[in-house]
């Protein structure tokens, strides 16, 4: 798998989960969320583009993007109301993807890489 495949996937995720939150959570969280979306989307174009800094950056967001929802008390309440509404539910499978499966699997990806690199040497 390519290795800007989960940044593609993180910036969809979160735009989706961000359009579905407009006029839903304070205006500062929809241009978190804004700015989350375009850091991913830089980082996709510098992995394309094979910079070493995209790759890091990559990184960075991933780890950022795990502690942002582990450490967020209304991550863990979305989470409990899981199955009350078909709307909380999606928002819920978007967090999931967005904020773990996504960042989880940039990691292990970027490490089999850092590894493969450093075998080759």
């Amino acid at each position: 798998m390519k290795l800007f495949i989960p940044m593609i996937g993180s910036a969809i995720v979160l735009s989706i989960g961000g359009i579905l939150l407009i006029n839903k959570v304070p205006l500062i969280i929809s241009l978190g969320t804004l700015i989350a979306v375009l850091l991913f989307l830089i980082s996709f174009l510098l992995i394309y583009k094979e910079y070493k800094a995209g790759y890091y950056l990559g990184l960075v967001l991933s780890i950022l993007a795990i502690l942002s929802s582990v450490t967020s008390t209304t991550h863990d309440k979305a989470l409990l109301a899981f199955g009350s509404s078909l709307y909380i539910s999606i928002l819920d499978i978007l967090m999931l993807l967005g904020f773990y499966l996504f960042p989880v699997l940039y990691i292990i990806l970027f490490a089999k890489k850092l590894k493969r690199s450093m075998t080759n040497k």
